[in-house]
């Protein structure tokens, strides 16, 4: 395993917690670039002065995707039909959720999608599928609703959007509108002649 290196980078917000020889610590930090990352260590004590340590970066604009995925895996890992990977009575589950975990599993996008097909689906539910993740207290279909409004829910009028108009919307950053404008860009092309 790698060592961590210390950064000189200033830490704007940090978290840490420790359980037995083990002390991980959650860092935001801002990069010279004033974008921002997640640093996330694990540190364990060997020795009274040794530590292993091992670090994961997160960039700003994977974290949304990062935190999804880490979501989605917990939430199979305590599922109750499922099997049960933590038994420690100090593990919760979460018992109100909420965005597109509110819904009933058929009324999910990509639940929707898989069982009737994408042609079934509202302009606002396949970008919901683009974009994976909304913002705080705004669910992925409360933000795609949001930008469908903004071009009458005529998709067609998406491709006249920039970056910057995506980024406009709060909950879209450069690499979601980076996803949309890419897939948009997949859609004309399919239907440009040869």
């Amino acid at each position: 395993m790698e060592t961590a290196h210390r950064t000189q980078y200033p830490n704007v917000d940090s978290e840490s917690f420790s359980h037995g020889k083990k002390h991980y610590f959650i860092d935001v930090k801002k990069a010279v670039n004033d974008s921002y990352f997640l640093l996330i260590t694990s540190s364990e004590q060997y020795d009274t002065d040794k530590f292993h340590r091992q670090t994961v970066q997160l960039w700003e604009e994977d974290l949304a995707f990062f935190v999804e995925a880490l979501s989605m895996v917990l939430s199979r890992m305590t599922a109750d039909d499922g099997a049960r990977f933590f038994e420690r009575p100090e593990m919760k589950v979460v018992q109100d959720p909420v965005g597109v975990l509110a819904l009933p599993e058929y009324d999910r996008p990509r639940e929707k999608l898989h069982a009737l097909g994408a042609g079934k689906l509202s302009n606002a539910e396949l970008l919901a599928i683009l974009l994976c993740t909304g913002a705080h207290e705004l669910s992925v279909l409360d933000l795609c609703e949001k930008v469908m409004e903004s071009v009458r829910d005529d998709p067609a009028r998406l491709l006249t959007r920039t970056a910057e108009d995506f980024c406009r919307f709060r909950g879209i950053g450069v690499a979601k509108a980076a996803t949309l404008l890419a897939a948009l860009e997949l859609g004309r092309r399919a239907f440009l002649p040869a």
